[in-house]
């Protein structure tokens, strides 16, 4: 008898430990992800973080690498578990694999449209992230829309130059020779120059159109998309005048660092704060 009340309290306690550990989960980050849900809109599958608040600003995160709605999910738990405080709402887009880079870059317009017709978003405080590729689809996206700010984080500007530069790593390539075939295929099924066309999808040849505030970071010991690629962006925003930019180079970053620790972390949620927040 002893023995079975002695199993049934330690059945009880541990019951109660557990109950007590998972509440304190709850309420340290993981209640965030009671607005999380996942919604299609024109073909586009995108996971939506939001906030108990009536209106919020949004921003849209696209991750670089390979298409994957595990990561598509995690980028959007990620930053809102981070960012959650500036009360918004967090947006992956989470694009299937064999896309060409021209259909990339509608997905991601696609997620714009998408917030600027919810009710539950502030459409003039709209805000879209890209890291890697991602950065490239973001500036894009600017290109193509009127948006409040962009985010691009180690993102390539000029399409010709990242083909080049891709040849020369085999992995790199891997990840690049798709787009690259699937839009020579393009220009010569159309009958386009292939220069009008690298020049027209590249950010640096478009920077005149990228009216948005805008934050760029990368990495000096990245090897993968070397940092010249955003201050070649700089030296294009700088010759048509545009000021409403922020450039920031860190010294010990490689390819792929965390936007959601340390300095970039500062960086980012300083920006984002400044820009979401003001009027």
């Amino acid at each position: 008898m002893n023995l079975r009340r002695t199993v049934t309290a330690i059945l009880l306690t541990s019951v109660l430990i557990f109950s007590v550990t998972l509440f304190l989960i709850l309420s340290q980050g993981s209640f965030t992800y009671l607005n999380f849900s996942e919604e299609m809109y024109e073909g586009v599958r995108l996971i939506v973080c939001k906030p108990d608040v009536p209106i919020s600003s949004a921003l849209i995160v696209v991750h670089g690498g390979k298409a994957s709605s595990e990561v598509s999910a995690e980028f959007c738990k990620s930053f809102y578990d981070r960012l959650g405080d500036l009360k918004v709402t967090v947006i992956s887009v989470d694009y299937p694999e064999n896309l060409t880079i021209i259909e990339e870059i509608e997905y991601v317009v696609k997620s714009v449209k998408y917030a600027e017709t919810r009710p539950f978003i502030d459409k003039e405080k709209i805000c879209v992230l890209g890291v890697s590729r991602g950065g490239y689809l973001a500036l894009m996206t600017a290109v193509r829309t009127n948006i409040k700010c962009v985010v691009d984080a180690y993102g390539p500007t000029d399409l010709r130059d990242m083909f080049e530069h891709a040849r020369g790593d085999p992995a790199l390539w891997t990840e690049w020779e798709w787009y690259y075939i699937s839009l020579m295929k393009y220009i010569e099924s159309e009958n386009l120059d292939k220069v009008k066309v690298f020049s027209e999808l590249s950010p640096i040849h478009n920077a005149i159109h990228i009216e948005e505030d805008v934050l760029i970071m990368h990495g000096l010991k990245d090897t993968s998309i070397p940092s010249k690629h955003s201050i070649m962006l700089v030296e294009a925003f700088n010759k048509i005048g545009k000021a409403n930019y922020i450039l920031r180079l860190y010294d010990d970053e490689i390819h792929g660092f965390s936007l959601l620790k340390g300095k970039p972390y500062e960086d980012l949620k300083q920006f984002l704060s400044k820009t979401l927040q003001s009027k």
